[in-house]
């Protein structure tokens, strides 16, 4: 699978063009461009002038564009729609500003999502943000950068982890949602959760909720990576570390594990030396790419088109 490259960071309409995205959006068809609006206090995040002309262009192409992501699971500025929206603004995320509104996937006090019937080795059931799947094609823009659970953060988590409903996201921490520890009441709309799933599930978990989300949108869906402010952990946090390489560039694919697997190399490449399993040893980063292949969302083998 092709992976399209250009080393210029604001480039992102030309290698969306390039990348023949354009042949996915259709008249009056609603896009949704999956962010990740940043945690307030993280300046890491993908801001949205390197974006917003993606979103311009899908307009001229005569699709209806929206920025959207899901609400996290943890306490924080992102945690339900009011203040995830607010972030989002505040973040510059507006259609004023950008050309495109945006919208939070979740129901407003939704902590379920949407069911989907899958047939994976750890699921066959997914609950995702509702939300994200009324659009007839989606974009996934990725912060690339490492991860202390995955190792690094790139489409597959963007997508897998991002796109769950906050059940979704539980099951997808959780070794066992059997546990004592973790109650789950729908009269109540409300989630107790423990952390101790391990790196090397959480992946798998993480590849096959990616994989069931991708495939609602019937090959409509392409993805593009910014290989930009790369730091050492997720925009989540409300602080971040200095980038732990140079700016290295934009790559897109409609393949999300070829691409994950070549920005992984273009680090590596730039840092002399396998930069994600230094900075968390004990993390396994290939396991999501290796089970996301297993489950045929994707290919590792790629072709690098540099632009």
């Amino acid at each position: 699978m092709n992976v399209f490259f250009s080393s210029d960071i604001s480039k992102a309409k030309e290698i969306f063009e390039t990348a023949g995205f354009s042949k996915i959006i259709f008249q009056n068809d609603a896009v949704a461009l999956k962010i990740h609006f940043g945690e307030p206090g993280n300046t890491a995040y993908l801001k949205p002038d390197r974006v917003s002309p993606i979103a311009r262009l899908i307009r001229q192409l005569g699709g209806l564009p929206f920025w959207t992501d899901a609400n996290t699971l943890y306490q924080g500025k992102r945690n339900d729609n009011e203040t995830h929206l607010q972030t989002a603004h505040e973040h510059g995320y507006t259609s004023a500003n950008t050309g495109a509104e945006a919208i939070i996937a979740d129901e407003p006090g939704d902590q379920w999502g949407r069911e989907l019937a899958v047939n994976y080795p750890h699921f066959k059931k997914l609950y995702v943000a509702a939300g994200a799947l009324t659009a007839g094609t989606m974009i996934v823009l990725t912060h690339f950068k490492g991860h202390e659970t995955t190792g690094f953060g790139g489409a597959l988590k963007n997508i897998g982890m991002g796109l769950g409903s906050k059940l979704g996201k539980l099951k997808m921490h959780q070794d066992c949602l059997h546990c004592p520890e973790v109650k789950t009441c729908r009269k109540n709309q409300t989630l107790d959760a423990c952390w101790f799933g391990s790196p090397e599930l959480v992946q798998e978990k993480i590849a096959e909720y990616a994989a069931g989300i991708a495939a609602q949108f019937k090959g409509k869906i392409a993805y593009i990576n910014f290989i930009t402010d790369v730091s050492p952990n997720c925009d989540c946090y409300p602080h971040n570390d200095p980038p732990v390489v140079p700016d290295i560039g934009i790559a897109a694919s409609l393949d999300p594990v070829a691409l994950d697997q070549a920005c992984v190399d273009l680090v590596n490449k730039a840092a002399g030396h396998d930069k994600f399993r230094a900075l968390w040893p004990a993390v396994d980063w290939s396991v999501q790419l290796s089970h996301a292949e297993k489950i045929c969302l994707g290919s590792r083998k790629y072709e690098l088109v540099v632009k």
